[in-house]
């Protein structure tokens, strides 16, 4: 258990990002999460982790390379990221 991919390291599609117990970290943009919660990459690209200000809750991010746009089925999914 515990973060495997820490912030700013590259991930490929399937590589496990995060393994808990429980949603102590949330899934965001390119992010999937399994049945034991497991938080995995969607897309290749870079690790973001977040943390909302009000309420402390955790959200971990995949940043794709460049030309790559958010597709809308991920774009509700948690706070947006403002990627250039």
């Amino acid at each position: 258990l515990g973060v495997k991919k820490f912030g700013g390291e590259r991930v490929i599609p399937g590589n496990i990002i995060v393994r808990q117990r429980g949603t102590r970290f949330h899934p965001g943009d390119y992010v999937g999460i399994g049945k034991d919660h497991t938080l995995y990459a969607l897309k290749e690209g870079w690790v973001k982790f977040e943390r909302n200000k009000l309420t402390g809750r955790k959200w971990v991010h995949v940043q794709p390379k460049d030309g790559c746009e958010i597709h809308p089925i991920y774009a509700h999914s948690g706070p947006a990221l403002h990627l250039k």
